[in-house]
Parts: structure tokens; C-alpha cells; sequence
């Protein structure tokens, strides 16, 4: 879903910018606590990408999730308009005015609305605008649905009906989806207290007791057996996310 992280350059920048500061502290705690030398740092310099990929890849998927949601909600406005006697163009218009009373920090779907707004008054019609935003965002529930609705248009079917069914059958996948969280989020809080855990005793122990860690500090075989337990670490951090992620 690359398409998803781009919302403008200012932000992808800001974003970035600020993910290389946290890395670049993450580096520095990490040189500290196993190494006790921040020349460590030219070897764990590459751990800064890796944090930044896992930050670029937590933004896009909350902008994926936000995204879907708005999708839902515009197509069941979309549905009230047309059924309040609006036409499709006008339907869009008036959806797209009461979308962004609904999300006033705005959005992505709110960003591509007045885009297609935009091209529909130079005359492009709803189902290539439809197919462009299915081909920009290609999500399941966004394909279904420019595909129906272009295939209701063609036929003479009741777009109204079509727009009713997609929002159940996203509507229902939503939930499930909110289910499955509900039940993982007691795992996910585990998981997140597990990955600070051993950091924070290393921390503890250097803090409070550091003649305990002399012994692997300054020599190759401290360096290789604290290299190891770095190299665990991140395993075990990888290993616990991918745990409790899931895909619907």
C-alpha cells in the first residue's frame, strides 16, 4: 500500500526527519548499554533504516485504517444523498460536505474527494473516477466497489441498492476486524512490555550494579556475547510484532 503514505512533502519530510532523531537516540542507548562505547555506533548506524521502515510502516497502516474507515462512511452518505433524490454528481458534492463534518482534522478520502470533485466538473464521469481511485488505493473494498458501481451505471441497475450492499459487507468486516483487536489488544500490551523489559533490566543492572557488566565491556569476547544478545533482542522484537498482527 505505498500510495497510502503519500499525503503531501511536508509531511512525508516532517515524518522522516523525526524518525531519524529517534533512531539515532535508539543507536546511541543501544551503543551505551551493549557496548559501553558509542563507537558502536558506526556498526549499529544501520539499526536507524530499521526504524525508521517500522515507524514509515505504523504511519501507513494507521492511514490505511483511517482511510478504510472514511471509505465506509462516504458510501453510506453517498447512499442518503442519492436517496434524498440527488444525483450522482450532486450526491457526491453533498457527500463529500457532510464527510468532512465527520472528520474535521480531514483526511485522504477527503483529499481525493474534492480531487474528483475537481475532474468531475471538467466532465469526467463518476466511474472513471471511481476506477482512478480503485487504481490509487487498491484495497479490496475500494475495487469491489468502483466495479459495481460501474457495472450498475452500465446496466441501468439501482447504484442506490449497490451502495447499501458494499457498506453492509464492509460494515461487517469492520467489526471482525474490531473484534479481533479487542481480543488481542491484552497480547499486544504484553508484547509491547516484553519488548522494553529487556532493555529496561540491562538498564537497571548498568545503572545500579554496572561492576556486574564489566566483564563484557572492552574485550572480543564481551563484544561477540552482548553482539549476540543485540541480535536476540531484535529477533524476539520482530518475531512478538509479527505475532499479533493480522490481516482480514
Amino acid at each position: 500500500m505505498k500510495n497510502l503514505a503519500v499525503r503531501g512533502f511536508r509531511h512525508r519530510k516532517k515524518g522522516f526527519v523525526f524518525d531519524i532523531l529517534q533512531g539515532m537516540i535508539l543507536v546511541l542507548g543501544f551503543s551505551w548499554l551493549f557496548y559501553d562505547s558509542f563507537f558502536a555506533v558506526l556498526f549499529l548506524f544501520p539499526l536507524i533504516w530499521f526504524w525508521h521502515r517500522e515507524c514509515a510502516e505504523a504511519r501507513s497502516r494507521k492511514q490505511q485504517e483511517q482511510f478504510q474507515k472514511m471509505f465506509r462512511e462516504w458510501i453510506l452518505l453517498l447512499s442518503s444523498s442519492l436517496s434524498a433524490g440527488y444525483s450522482v454528481e450532486n450526491a457526491f458534492g453533498q457527500s463529500l460536505h457532510e464527510l468532512h463534518l465527520m472528520f474535521p482534522r480531514g483526511g485522504l478520502m477527503l483529499d481525493e474527494l474534492r480531487n474528483m470533485l475537481a475532474k468531475a466538473e471538467n466532465n469526467q464521469s463518476p466511474e472513471s473516477l471511481l476506477e482512478e481511485l480503485a487504481e490509487k488505493y487498491p484495497l479490496e473494498e475500494v475495487q469491489s466497489f468502483a466495479e459495481v458501481f460501474r457495472t450498475a451505471r452500465s446496466s441501468g441497475g439501482s447504484i442506490n441498492t449497490v451502495i447499501r450492499n458494499t457498506a453492509s459487507k464492509m460494515a461487517g468486516v469492520m467489526d471482525t476486524k474490531r473484534e479481533i483487536e479487542t481480543m488481542l489488544s491484552a497480547k499486544v500490551y504484553e508484547q509491547k512490555i516484553m519488548t522494553v523489559m529487556p532493555a529496561a533490566v540491562l538498564l537497571y543492572i548498568r545503572i545500579g550494579s554496572g561492576e556486574f557488566l564489566e566483564g563484557l565491556y572492552h574485550n572480543p569476547a564481551g563484544v561477540g556475547i552482548m553482539t549476540l544478545c543485540l541480535c536476540t533482542y531484535l529477533a524476539a522484537y520482530l518475531l512478538g510484532k509479527r505475532m499479533v498482527q493480522f490481516e482480514i
